[in-house]
């Protein structure tokens, strides 16, 4: 499916909504071709009975599903918030040190947000750690621990700095983890199953007009789920996935603060 992520979300949900609903009707129609068994009111009935029933049970799961999606593109979104927050507080802390090496381990800091941007960034959105940017993460923290607190207010300082550099791990793990989190292949079965059990269900119904209308209007909602499903699957894949503003927007916090550093 990672076609789809390389496509808008209108022409990525026409696509699904189109397969879903184009496979039901077409297996709808041969269904009803091959096994046309004579129904009586009451069977009818039961039939109708059973299947509001079952479309009942499968629409939980679908919204089970869907709520787990969606969980886990804000876990992704805040985590990247997170980070940019902690990144912009790091490069605060940093410059109030007022050292030659705290302004490299400031500098070292803004090339591993860029090296996030730039390298790691699309790595997530293919499922891959770039190991680059781990590298440039550690390159930051060997230049923190590069600090000489020489004096009482640079040593009042260290102390919020390794919690920052400690928190920014966490923050950095947090992220990758949210990249590979994706739907578990039996949670997709399980839906794809309930919903192709749902589906068969109404296939009893005949074949006329207004029940073929009402089959596809279910395979359509169906299909409006299983899109949704696939666009929040992957949090940093697609057109509309998450967004590496809040680090570009550190990245510029740190640039104006030096650049109003050194008119100063």
């Amino acid at each position: 499916m990672d076609f789809l992520y390389s496509l808008s979300h209108w022409a990525a949900g026409i696509i699904v909504v189109s397969a879903v609903l184009i496979g039901t009707a077409v297996t709808y129609a041969i269904a009803r071709r091959i096994y046309d068994p004579p129904l009586s009111d009451n069977d009818r009935s039961v039939v109708l009975a059973f299947v509001p029933t079952i479309a009942t049970v499968q629409s939980l799961l679908l919204a089970f599903s869907a709520v787990s999606v969606w969980e886990g593109f804000s876990t992704a979104h805040s985590a990247v918030m997170t980070e940019a927050n902690i990144v912009g507080q790091m490069a605060r802390d940093l410059s109030s040190f007022e050292t030659e090496d705290a302004a490299r381990a400031r500098a070292l800091l803004r090339a591993y947000a860029k090296n996030v941007i730039d390298e790691e960034w699309p790595e997530m959105a293919s499922g891959i750690q770039a190991r680059a940017s781990w590298d440039a993460f550690d390159a930051f923290f060997r230049g923190v621990a590069k600090l000489d607190p020489d004096t009482p207010r640079r040593q009042a300082l260290m102390p919020e700095i390794w919690a920052r550099t400690n928190q920014l791990v966490e923050a950095r793990r947090a992220r990758l983890a949210s990249a590979d989190a994706e739907i578990p292949g039996t949670l997709w079965a399980v839906v794809v199953a309930g919903s192709i059990l749902t589906l068969a269900m109404a296939f009893y119904l005949p074949l006329t007009r207004f029940n073929g209308i009402m089959v596809g209007a279910l395979a359509a909602s169906l299909g409006l789920v299983f899109f949704f499903l696939i666009a929040l699957d992957r949090p940093f894949a697609g057109r509309e996935s998450v967004s590496p503003q809040p680090l570009l927007s550190a990245i510029d916090n740190i640039d104006r603060w030096d650049r109003a550093t050194q008119t100063h």
